[in-house]
């Protein structure tokens, strides 16, 4: 087990350190932290600080050498104030709703529709969006007012007559309509 000595605090420190833990305003996660470094600076080891504060000892081991190396500056910081790290620009957003709302024949493509997994297939291969889900794709298109087509198909008959025999089942239908009613 690492062996970590508490640096002597001065005295604004530990003024700061009293008036911190009687502060009932701070979250419990920033009290802790102060108590880490209470408990440390009584005399109790590393292992037994994290047992009587409720934390891991690691925990306990970082506080005190953070500690250590800026004094209380960063106790109360946020630890990622501006969240994580946007993986899309607006640009490359962009040019996925103009991908999409383009027509595949006109960029060379063997089909006439766009399907989400096609158009992220075919965004990812022209390095246009980072490697993404079609289900992440499928989310940007809607935050952007954009659906995917539902795509029906059907075949058709090689019969060079079918569309007059077609029509011709269309009147019988509606021939059935009015006897019916």
């Amino acid at each position: 087990m690492p062996h970590l000595k508490l640096r002597p605090l001065t005295r604004s420190e530990l003024r700061v350190l009293r008036s911190k833990l009687r502060d009932l305003t701070l979250s419990v996660r920033v009290h802790q932290r102060y108590r880490v470094i209470d408990q440390v600076r009584r005399g109790f080891t590393l292992l037994a600080t994290a047992e009587r504060v409720g934390c891991h000892f690691t925990v306990a081991y970082d506080w005190v050498h953070r500690f250590n190396e800026s004094g209380f500056a960063t106790f109360e910081q946020v630890p990622n104030p501006k969240g994580r790290p946007p993986i899309l620009r607006a640009a490359q957003l962009r040019e996925l709703v103009d991908v999409a709302l383009s027509s595949p024949s006109e960029r060379g493509l063997p089909f006439s529709v766009w399907s989400v997994s096609k158009l992220a297939e075919y965004c990812r291969r022209r390095k246009l969006l980072p490697a993404v889900t079609d289900e992440w794709v499928r989310r940007l298109l809607r935050r952007e007012g954009l659906t995917a087509q539902r795509v029906r198909t059907w075949k058709t008959s090689n019969d060079p007559a079918f569309d007059r025999k077609k029509n011709a089942s269309e009147r019988s239908i509606d021939a059935a309509h009015r006897i019916a009613r």
